[in-house]
């Protein structure tokens, strides 16, 4: 049994993350910002840590105990601010211990393949260089880089692609646009998504955990076995939703935007091979009416 802390212990991929290491048997604490969500968490066996991310001073005296940390709040807005607060602790941790000659500290960072150039069909892997013309993306290349060559901790990069099931995340965006009668995409139809489904990236943080002292330095693709274009994705939810009007497409208006309008094909073979990981669930397309079926239990 490891003790781990969940930063972002509620957010979409952070709550299926603390689930699936409680459920295996680690001692896991999760961080909260809103009191309502404490139930939540301690009847999914999950101790409630009420506090801020960006206020060390609410989860430190936990961090200081544990033996992994998880930052799972995958932030967009003030990313880089935020990201190297959380570090910042992080690394005090592990020095401190290091120098005690202490077991090290594991730090598994959330990051994403929009750090990868977009413009691109050629498959990508971990190893091929970042070089992102995503300007949402392009402080976390260095984030990326500083977690895995640390010496004072075991850094672990998760890179999810775009996270569907249950509430849907992202994906939600394209119920709700087909329920209010506007379903549209960025960029054009032919825009191809690596995607993966919430459960499934969660069982990559399990095995991470669990392997951590082996795999320090490592960063991981954690997508499906295939990508999807999203002229099949909006077709697939348009006749789910049974949405009678026109699929339209527009493009991108923001930086946030820019990232959905690129393109992205990536292999899944590193996690496969070293995490003993692989896809479980039906890819969004043809499992389309159990994610509709679950957003609406979720939102309805």
């Amino acid at each position: 049994m490891v003790k781990v802390l969940v930063l972002g212990a509620t957010g979409f991929i952070g709550f299926s993350v603390a689930q699936a290491l409680a459920r295996s048997g680690h001692e896991t604490f999760g961080l909260y910002r809103k009191v309502e969500k404490t139930k939540e968490l301690a009847k999914n066996e999950i101790f409630p840590i009420l506090g801020d991310a960006d206020d060390v001073s609410t989860w430190i005296s936990i961090a200081e105990q544990v033996e992994v940390i998880i930052d799972a709040t995958s932030p967009f807005n003030d990313g880089e601010k935020h990201t190297k607060i959380i570090l910042d602790a992080v690394f005090e941790i592990g020095k401190k211990r290091f120098e005690n000659n202490e077991p090290k500290l594991t730090f598994i960072y959330t990051s994403g393949i929009w750090v990868y150039d977009g413009s691109s069909y050629n498959v990508k892997y971990e190893s091929t260089s970042l070089k992102t013309d995503k300007k949402l993306m392009t402080w976390r290349p260095s984030i990326e880089k500083a977690i895995v060559e640390s010496k004072f901790i075991n850094g672990i990069v998760i890179r999810p692609g775009g996270v569907y099931g249950k509430s849907g995340s992202l994906t939600a965006l394209w119920f709700e646009g087909a329920i209010k009668g506007e379903l549209f995409g960025i960029g054009t139809k032919d825009v191809r998504w690596c995607l993966v489904h919430v459960d499934d990236l969660a069982d990559s943080y399990l095995r991470a955990v669990e392997r951590a002292e082996l795999i320090s330095g490592q960063i991981f693709n954690i997508i499906n076995n295939q990508s999807d274009s999203i002229g099949d994705i909006l077709e697939a939810v348009a006749r789910i939703t049974e949405y009678k009007g026109e699929i339209k497409y527009k493009s991108p208006t923001n930086e946030y935007e820019e990232a959905m309008a690129s393109s992205g094909i990536f292999s899944n073979k590193k996690a496969q091979t070293i995490l003993g990981w692989n896809q479980r669930q039906l890819g969004f397309i043809d499992g389309i009416n159990i994610w509709w079926n679950s957003y609406k239990a979720y939102t309805q």
